[in-house]
């Protein structure tokens, strides 16, 4: 294990070398480009000079004299300087009209959008743009810093001698970056030379040259803890830039039960063709069971394990789009085992190229899937070539068209060991002709279509080159009414400013004989290959009550019902069928209710009920969130969060699951976290059911709150109106 450290580490060391050296000469090519750029500056100044020195600037004070010699004015008493977005305030300023040239003194503030500089005295030039200040402290959010002597060199460009940049605010912070120069581009980077990080009083690392993005996260993440799957462990992340296009990641992971894990995380931007994000990670599982952290591991198992994945957008140009992704795994359970959120998002992340072009009347796109990973069943299309043509008006006329023309050639693949494949060449054309008119009150929508589907190969050899049929016609009839109440009240902080009922009801007819094929026919690819007839009337009723704030139409109440009914010569069973509800509440920012429903009217139960409510403090110093999902086929399950703060220093929370039919915990997870004032400390203890517990300690700076490494657990916060929610 030792030899694995050390090899690991050396590993790290070198990439980390490598990767401060190449960001190095970055930095100083960027600093020889400016320099040649300022020297060739002076060809250009003078008419610079004249236009910046004819600018206005305005100057106010409780007492403003204008003095004849020197054409100058002073100013004292609340003084206010302003040209353009920069402002000085001070206490007392003279100002040069001839040379635009302010010394000032007592409380001097210098800010810009961006920037903010403060000391007892500065000399600022409003014609350049640029000045000095002694003692000085500056503040560019996040970071906050004082020097000695503070320049303002251009507009962009802050230098700092015998100073330092930290995150904390206090006028002696915990830690900083003290350097002898800093050269600090507000908004962009800092560049300090003979940098030395110091925790109080106490130097802990020296680097000749370093350099830190202003706009980005800090470079080092550490995660600490203990899981019964992994053992201890720490995770550690290191961020880079090379430059502006190409950044990303160094991972190097300790799991005392399964090794040393290595990655590299690139994401990388081309004007020319696209940006996209390369991730690679492998280790050596050995899958050892030490009882403790000091028993040397003895590997039971030995295997290497890995993922590789490129995903890649390119605009080609504003209607033409290609996008691609390769997705390897070494085994079905890896993400399983090591990206647990990234698993609950996808567990078989698919490899496939889309080429999509926007046409006058509709889309065109062209796609490929193959199958990388053999341990999953997967589809292949070689390829999938589709035509859209969008809703389009025939003509003069009030007829409508449209249509949907794919060609497919496609594999289905099971998962090794097993060979059996099923394939076939597939075209399929749906179409559609449309008349939308109004009667009265009424919107009516009559339409015809069919559809039309070309199979190479079936079940069936004798039935091959067969061609399958649909015929579709009906009708969408729906009106809209709405009554308008003039109220105005405020109960329990809910504000009406009168109320809008809005009522929409519609019907929609379907038929559809049954197919010249039946599906059973066909091999299952996806969604086309089981259609079948239809003879359905779908009713719709939605209800709204809408309020008007701050000038705005704000959604209080809003209940969909859908109720589709099976008529005679429906395949199957006649009368009622799925029942939906949705219902989203909102009378307050600190109360939000969702729940949808559905009830299956046939065979008399309930499919499915999903419930959220959520309820948090004006004052941010509590939440709630409880959720309820039952589906009839899966499961039924409660879960919750409740937030306190118990004072500006520490806060709680509680995450619980809970298995409602058979009366059991799921899972559940405390977390206590710590504000370190720069920092933030979270403690989390979670324990999953027949999976065992896990206690992490995770630091991240609160100016960067999404840093740390995302392996904790949360209640998700659903969209309105959505289906399902993980709840992770």
């Amino acid at each position: 294990m030792t030899e694995r450290l050390r090899t690991a580490g050396g590993i790290l060391m070198v990439a980390l070398w490598l990767v401060w050296a190449a960001d190095a000469r970055a930095a100083l090519n960027a600093e020889k480009d400016s320099s040649s750029e300022v020297s060739a500056a002076p060809d250009k100044e003078p008419a610079g000079e004249a236009k910046a020195a004819s600018e206005s600037v305005e100057i106010n004070g409780d007492s403003v004299e204008f003095m004849m010699k020197g054409n100058k004015m002073i100013a004292t008493g609340n003084v206010v300087i302003i040209k353009g977005d920069t402002k000085l305030t001070c206490d007392r300023v003279e100002f040069s009209k001839e040379t635009s040239i302010a010394s000032a003194q007592g409380h001097v503030r210098l800010s810009s959008p961006q920037t903010s500089i403060t000391g007892e005295s500065m000399t600022f030039d409003f014609a350049h743009m640029t000045g000095e200040f002694m003692g000085a402290r500056i503040a560019s959010a996040p970071f906050y810093g004082y020097s000695k002597s503070m320049a303002k060199v251009e507009e962009n460009h802050i230098e700092m001698r015998d100073g330092y940049l930290t995150t904390c605010d206090h006028d002696k912070p915990h830690f900083r970056f003290a350097s002898r120069k800093l050269d600090v581009y507000p908004g962009e980077k800092m560049v300090a030379r003979n940098m030395k990080l110091l925790v109080g009083p106490v130097p802990l690392m020296y680097i000749p040259r370093f350099t830190q993005r202003l706009d980005g996260r800090p470079r080092f993440t550490f995660t600490p803890g203990f899981s019964k799957e992994w053992g201890m462990f720490v995770l550690s992340q290191y961020r880079f830039e090379l430059n502006p296009n190409l950044k990303g990641k160094l991972l190097l992971d300790y799991r005392h039960r399964l090794g040393v894990g290595e990655g590299v995380s690139l994401e990388y931007n081309s004007p020319k063709t696209g940006s996209g994000i390369v991730r690679t990670y492998y280790t050596d599982d050995w899958r050892s069971a030490p009882e403790y952290l000091w028993e040397e591991p003895e590997a039971t198992t030995h295997e290497e394990r890995y993922k590789v994945e490129w995903r890649h957008k390119w605009d080609i140009n504003d209607r033409t789009q290609a996008v691609w992704q390769y997705y390897r795994l070494s085994g079905p359970t890896f993400l399983k085992d090591y990206f647990e959120n990234d698993y609950e998002r996808e567990a078989n992340p698919a490899t496939y190229f889309l080429l999509s072009r926007v046409l006058p009347n509709g889309s065109l796109s062209f796609r490929t899937d193959v199958r990388v990973n053999t341990f999953v069943s997967s589809l292949e299309r070689l390829p999938e070539i589709r035509y859209d043509i969008t809703n389009q008006r025939l003509g003069a006329s009030n007829f409508y068209l449209r249509s949907t023309n794919t060609y497919s050639n496609l594999v289905l693949k099971d998962a090794s060991p097993t060979e059996v494949n099923k394939e076939t060449e597939r075209v399929d054309t749906v179409n559609e002709l449309s008349y939308p008119m109004r009667v009265s009150i009424f919107e009516l929508k009559p339409l015809v279509g069919g559809r039309q589907t070309y199979y190479s190969r079936t079940k069936e050899p004798s039935r091959y080159d067969i061609v399958r049929s649909l015929f579709t016609t009906g009708a969408d009839l729906s009106t809209k009414f709405y009554k308008i109440y003039d109220v105005k009240s405020r109960f329990w902080g809910i504000a009406v400013n009168r109320l809008r009922h809005i009522v929409t009801p519609s019907v929609a007819y379907r038929y559809s004989p049954d197919p010249t094929a039946p599906s059973s026919l066909f091999d299952q690819f996806d969604s086309t290959d089981s259609v079948t007839g239809d003879h359905t009337l779908s009713f719709s009723l939605e209800n709204k009550f809408q309020t008007k704030r701050n000038g705005e139409n704000v959604d209080l109440l809003r209940v969909v019902f859908n109720a589709p009914f099976r008529l005679k010569e429906f395949p199957g069973d006649e009368g009622f069928d799925n029942l939906t509800s949705v219902i989203d509440f909102k009378p307050v920012n600190w109360l939000t209710l969702s729940a949808d429903s559905s009830y299956d009217a046939l065979h008399d139960h309930i499919n499915a009920i999903n419930f959220d409510l959520y309820v948090n403090d004006i004052d941010d110093r509590w939440y709630w969130f409880v959720s309820k999902r039952l589906n009839r086929d899966v499961d039924d399950q409660l879960t919750t969060e409740l937030g306190y703060k118990i004072n500006p220093k520490w806060k709680f929370s509680i995450f619980e699951r809970l298995d409602v039919e058979h009366g059991l915990y799921k899972e559940h997870h405390y977390k206590l976290t710590r504000d370190l004032h720069e920092w933030e400390m979270d403690l989390q203890f979670g324990e999953k059911r027949n999976e065992g517990a896990e206690i992490l300690l995770i630091f991240r700076l609160k100016a960067f709150p999404d840093a740390a490494i995302d392996i904790g657990t949360s209640f998700n916060k659903r969209k309105a109106g959505s289906q399902s929610s993980t709840g992770n």
